[in-house]
């Protein structure tokens, strides 16, 4: 049982790098996601272009690699993850590991998402960052779970077997090259800043997979049948760029878009106030070339007679070219499927910052208005607290909820000379997505 929870943590591993903004900040993490009020220099790219305009801001900053790490279950918490992982289980343990998927979820999910920002940079008004993400989870059904945990000792009766219903995978990655411009004006309330992001989407892959129909018994006799699908992006076909030119056109990548934020900022009482609006892919678009995806499906049988003998049998289709896959008629509507919610969300997100001497308090809300790969929550609040002791280690706590889990967050750092180096963690709870969240950055910020 040992190898069991290995096997089960190990779907925690970090998934394929690459990402739609927003950046992977990890003081915007400390604070709970309460960031759209506070983004300085190229953090600005992501969260609110209208920053880069406002009282206050760094003159030049550089963006030196920020990474987040996402890692959750539907079903089981970090501490479970790490207590059970290389333990023996007893029974005591299973009947625990087992109890927490429930009968009407039926299925045991886990989680990664990933994003980093390799470089950024800002002078003045304008900016510029790249960011690469991606997002994978896997689900194994109750059934599965109950038979690696236990075997097959639990039905043994005639007629009883178990199945591999609910289980399914899913994954994209893609990588976003973003600029920024921001202008502000007087205003007799203050000073208020308006900008706008462009981003330039390219997209690396897209897959999903599902069971469709699973049997294993052994009474009367063994006999056990598998089979599922999966469509995915293939990079054996389709992909020929000439050179870097050829790369940063999208030559090649199965899937291309864009997407145009606009900000706002108002300012009051020089920076004591800031409130701020953004609208995340105010405009935008992504394609996934349908010559690019490969389909497979397959079906296995394997079973045992009363005289010992076992047969096994393999039904395998593949599909791999655009012709093939749309002439049948299971694998064009699976396509159809993954193609039909493939593009990124747009959100609203507003916020409200306050400062006084060494400590900034921010608070925001998000709404949803359209759904995208990127999982981003429908509603959610947050807020957060910064205090900079000495002017050099900042103290950040943060908490952000989407009305079914909590998000706590906390984060320290050192500021000294301009060079910013940050670390943060966050604790997912609640019913919904329970995880864990680690973040780290440095930037130099003048």
């Amino acid at each position: 049982m040992r190898r069991t929870m290995l096997a089960l943590a190990g779907l925690l591993a970090p998934a394929v790098l690459s990402a739609q903004l927003p950046d992977p900040s990890p003081r915007a993490l400390a604070l709970g996601g309460a960031y759209t009020s506070l983004a300085r220099g190229y953090e600005a790219v992501a969260w609110n272009p209208a920053m880069l305009s406002a009282t206050g801001r760094p003159g030049f900053t550089i963006g030196l690699p920020h990474l987040n790490l996402e890692l959750g279950s539907n079903t089981y918490s970090w501490k479970d993850f790490r207590t059970y992982a290389n333990h023996f289980l007893s029974d005591a343990d299973k009947q625990y590991l087992l109890g927490q998927i429930g009968l009407d979820d039926s299925v045991l999910t886990v989680r990664n998402i990933t994003g980093i920002t390799p470089i950024g940079l800002s002078i003045g008004s304008f900016a510029f960052a790249a960011g690469t993400a991606g997002d994978v989870d896997l689900s194994l059904g109750r059934d599965a779970v109950e038979l690696a945990l236990y075997g097959n000792a639990g039905r043994t009766g005639v007629g009883e077997f178990f199945t591999a219903r609910g289980s399914r995978g899913r994954g994209w990655a893609a990588t976003t090259l973003a600029g920024s411009f921001s202008h502000a004006f007087r205003i007799p309330a203050g000073r208020l800043s308006v900008g706008v992001t462009y981003k330039k989407i390219y997209g690396h892959g897209l897959a999903r997979a599902n069971e469709t129909s699973s049997s294993f018994g052994i009474n009367p006799s063994f006999a056990v049948t598998a089979a599922g699908h999966a469509i995915y992006t293939n990079y054996q076909t389709g992909y020929d760029p000439q050179g870097l030119g050829d790369i940063l056109s999208g030559q090649g990548t199965p899937g291309t878009g864009y997407g145009v934020d606009i900000g706002g900022v108002l300012q009051l009482g020089g920076r004591a106030m800031t409130l701020s609006a953004v609208l995340v892919n105010a405009a935008g678009s992504m394609t996934w070339d349908p010559s690019r995806f490969a389909y497979e499906r397959a079906t296995f049988q394997v079973s045992q007679n009363a005289n010992g003998n076992v047969q096994d049998t393999l039904i395998r289709t593949t599909l791999q070219t655009e012709t093939q896959i749309a002439a049948d008629p299971i694998a064009r509507a699976y396509r159809d499927s993954i193609l039909a919610n493939s593009g990124f969300a747009k959100v609203l997100r507003v916020g409200v910052a306050l400062r006084s001497g060494a400590l900034s308090l921010s608070a925001g809300g998000q709404l949803r208005l359209k759904e995208g790969l990127d999982r981003q929550a429908a509603q959610q609040v947050s807020g957060g607290a910064e205090y900079r002791l000495l002017g050099l280690v900042p103290i950040r706590v943060g908490a952000a909820s989407d009305f079914k889990s909590l998000i706590l967050s906390g984060g320290t750092g050192i500021s000294l000379l301009g060079l910013n180096i940050d670390i943060s963690a966050a604790h997912i709870g609640g019913s919904d997505r329970p995880g864990v969240i680690f973040g780290v950055g440095a930037g130099l910020i003048w």
